[in-house]
């Protein structure tokens, strides 16, 4: 292939993406978004360098997740164009453009058949599923592992293309490899997909495999020790995830084991056929399997998979495009399939992004296979395909536009599912509707109360209506189904502190503070400590957490009060400014009547 050849498709591809996820680029943060976006610290310089030594989420890093290159790329995001969504989105599209252009290239590297490399990258750059992906923000770390790993696909190729193998190909290989692991830690076992398809193609030597697979094992040691160093005893295996994430972590084997094969149902077919797309499937959209014989997705599901590992396995189909595309599938699936790991989401459609690959190829392969017998009809086929997809993806992508088109999707896409109804209350909440937010908290709660974000949520309600007995309790539940939760204590804490009771509430804020030094906290503590007559604590906690803040009218009161109380006046006055309009008189009563 022809580098002219290759550079234009490299412009067709990422005008493609354009094309198809434009409409995303003025849409807001959404979702998971915001666990970034309201992150200061990744505006700062000094992020790029401190996001390699800390977890995906610092606050909750018993999640056991760890993705520096993907929040490094976020971070670099909010320092170049600063804090509006147009950038993130313009490079979610771009980096999509590149991975439709790499399909291409791995298409034909494999096969060096131009049809089945354009068939192949077309359908995956209109696979409807890859919606998620590409829309929400958050997903890059989705779209950077791809592009990583098929680029050490390629240069794996390379390196064994001959008989010698350049090890220095496969150097370079590995070094993209572990690139993608750190956009994307379950990208770890995409080297078994290169090794496994080699195998076919060349009816190589167990030896031979053997030492291929052993040059992608420093670089997998340095990561791991990496990856340990950072979540410690988080590191392999844990997962705290709620039971309305993914009740699969709640539930026995067999449970497990026959959703696994409806889940890998729902996966095939739903990146096929796309119907029924959804930004949830948490509780109770996607029901649990522990009789087989109730499910015909289960059976399904079997029929799916054993039809890929046949492709696989079969003597004329596994060195063909049909068994490359089932080993590149089953391998990089394997991850996400839940019969290995449960951790996480129950399932997620972004998370299809790289399997899919091996799909397109297969759907690839049967497009070349008409188009073979008849032009015509491949073409009108291919044409309708696209089209029909396409409108999908454009259609979609609107409800990526703002929290509240997302989370009425989700109610509509998933109405047995608690998370639309939950997230809805919040955005109520945000606006004051409360008579909204409790409708849907109400529906959340039939659908499953034990549960502590909806408990929060309750409380919160109960709290605006100055019901601080029925808040207390909700946060108090809260916080023992899930006592590692810092907005539980925080919540509570603001009754304690509405109602005269001080000591709780310091006793509340006291770890939350140490562990999670969010300003609000911060502040509330402060007031806390002052009201037990802890002044100089109180001013000590300030100095603390928040002397970067001293601009903030809420941090100027505590230190006022603290001053004033101590009968430090000349220090008092100097933060007397947070009522502008009150005299100095009548803000030393304020501060006198504390």
């Amino acid at each position: 292939m022809s580098k002219k050849l290759a550079g234009w498709y490299l412009i067709g591809s990422i005008g493609l993406s354009f094309l198809l996820y434009g409409n995303t680029i003025g849409g807001d943060f959404v979702y998971d978004d915001q666990f970034y976006s309201k992150r200061q610290d990744l505006r700062q310089a000094r992020a790029l360098v401190s996001v390699w030594d800390e977890p995906l989420l610092p606050q909750h890093r018993e999640a056991g997740l760890y993705r520096p290159l993907m929040v490094f790329s976020l971070a670099l995001n909010f320092i170049l164009f600063g804090p509006s969504t147009v950038s993130f989105h313009i490079l979610n599209i771009i980096i999509n453009g590149l991975n439709v252009f790499l399909v291409f290239l791995l298409t034909w590297r494999l096969f060096k058949r131009k049809n089945l490399a354009i068939f192949a990258s077309l359908i995956f750059a209109f696979w409807p599923i890859h919606t998620e992906a590409v829309a929400f923000i958050k997903s890059r770390d989705e779209l950077l592992a791809m592009f990583f790993i098929v680029l050490a696909w390629l240069f794996f190729i390379k390196g064994t293309e001959n008989p010698a193998i350049k090890w220095r190909k496969i150097f370079i290989s590995s070094l993209f490899f572990i690139t993608g692991v750190l956009s994307k830690e379950l990208s770890i076992i995409s080297p078994l997909a290169f090794l496994g398809v080699f195998w076919l193609q060349s009816a190589a030597f167990p030896s031979r495999i053997a030492r291929l697979a052993l040059a992608y094992l420093p670089a997998s040691l340095i990561y791991l020790a990496v990856r340990y160093q950072v979540l410690g005893k988080s590191a392999f295996g844990s997962d705290d995830a709620y039971f309305v994430i993914n009740p699969l972590g709640y539930v026995d084997y067999w449970t497990r084991f026959w959703t696994a094969f409806k889940i890998a149902f729902i996966y095939i077919g739903k990146t096929i056929v796309p119907i029924n797309l959804s930004a949830t499937y948490n509780y109770n959209h996607l029901s649990l399997v522990s009789n087989p014989f109730g499910s015909i997705m289960v059976w399904l599901g079997i029929l799916f998979l054993s039809g890929l590992i046949f492709l696989a396995i079969y003597r004329k189909t596994r060195s063909s495009p049909l068994g490359v595309g089932a080993v590149t599938f089953l391998v990089t699936y394997a991850a996400i399939s839940k019969f290995i790991f449960k951790a996480g989401d129950i399932l997620g459609e972004r998370w299809i992004y790289l399997p899919s690959l091996g799909l397109a190829i297969i759907l690839g392969y049967g497009l070349t296979w008409v188009h073979k017998k008849n032009k015509w009809l491949a073409g009108i086929a291919t044409l309708f395909l696209l089209i029909y997809y396409g409108s999908v993806i454009i259609s979609r992508n609107r409800v990526w536009q703002s929290n509240e088109k997302l989370y009425s999707s989700m109610i509509k896409t998933a109405p047995n599912s608690i998370q639309g109804h939950l997230n809805m209350a919040d955005i109520y909440l945000d606006r004051d509707q409360i008579e909204e937010a409790r409708n849907e908290t109400e529906l959340a709660f039939a659908i499953y109360k034990d549960h502590a974000p909806l408990m929060n949520l309750i409380g919160t309600i109960a709290y605006k209506d100055g019901n601080y007995d029925l808040s207390e309790t909700a946060f108090l539940k809260a916080i023992e189904l899930r006592p590692k939760l810092p907005i539980s204590y925080s919540n509570v804490a603001k009754v304690y502190y509405k109602t005269g009771h001080y000591e709780e509430a310091e006793t509340a804020l006291r770890n939350v503070v140490y562990l999670y030094p969010k300003a609000e906290d911060v502040i509330l503590y402060a007031l806390s400590l002052a009201k037990l007559q802890r002044y100089q604590e109180s001013i000590d906690i300030i100095n603390r957490y928040l002397s970067h803040e001293l601009n903030n009218s809420q941090v100027r009161f505590v230190l006022a009060v603290n001053y004033y109380k101590l009968n430090r006046l000349a220090e008092a006055r100097k933060y007397f400014d947070w009522i502008t309009t009150k005299s100095e008189a009548e803000k030393i009563l304020i501060l006198r009547d504390f």
